[in-house]
């Protein structure tokens, strides 16, 4: 399964992202090493857009939509997300865009995951 999937026109909610995401984790398989993620060939100031990123309820403002636009069919998008949620120490530590996610939708996962046992 693709992180293509999480993204869509209409945002995905806390339960889509955590049912998606525990599918996620049992699909991925190991970043090839040859593969060049988008962001690092990709200014890092991109992927993080203006302070005031949007909420889960709101559409990505202009910023986002561009960071989101650069993660779109990059080959490591899955294992990126799965690392993050993996790595990351508190929710406080995510920033930004990352695996074609938003900072509010990665937040909530986060808390999901936190929630149900699983980080």
């Amino acid at each position: 399964m693709r992180t293509a999937a999480l993204r869509h026109t209409a945002r995905p909610g806390t339960d889509e992202l955590l049912v998606r995401y525990r599918l996620m984790t049992r699909s991925v398989r190991p970043a090839i090493e040859d593969v060049v993620p988008v962001c690092a060939t990709t200014d890092p100031e991109a992927f993080f857009p203006e302070a005031s990123a949007s909420g889960l309820n709101q559409v990505p403002n202009r910023h986002e939509r561009i960071a989101l636009a650069l993660c779109e069919g990059c080959l490591i998008v899955d294992s990126c997300l799965v690392g993050e949620m993996r790595e990351v120490p508190s929710v406080f530590q995510i920033r930004g865009v990352r695996a074609g996610l938003r900072q509010s939708e990665r937040r909530a996962l986060y808390l999901a995951l936190e929630k149900a046992g699983a980080l």
